[in-house]
């Protein structure tokens, strides 16, 4: 599993953000390898971003490369270059869980 941590400065009021976060999450059901995506908010810095789950390191680099993710800063306006991180999970707290019956 990958982890790709993306953050930004966007030059949006708060509640345009997170409408914008909300018109375009269909765009991110599609991903190949999505497991997951996080919005996030850090308060302390003013960043705005997320959080991506991916099953393959390919997945997670295919995606960084495609169109959606270059649209990243256009849509959210950027006021400075993103902060990106990319993560290897070695280990999960919680194993899949079996759903009961």
């Amino acid at each position: 599993m990958e982890v790709l941590l993306f953050l930004y400065k966007s030059g949006l009021p708060m509640e345009e953000i997170l409408n914008r976060f909300k018109k375009r999450s269909d765009k991110y059901r599609d991903v190949k390898g999505l497991l997951q995506k996080l919005y996030v908010r850090d308060e302390s810095t003013g960043q705005v971003g997320g959080i991506y789950v991916f099953d393959l390191k390919e997945n997670l680099e295919a995606f960084t490369n495609s169109d959606l993710a270059k649209s990243i800063g256009e849509a959210y306006k950027f006021l400075e270059l993103p902060t990106v991180r990319t993560l290897e999970v070695v280990k999960v707290l919680f194993e899949e869980k079996e759903q009961p019956a």
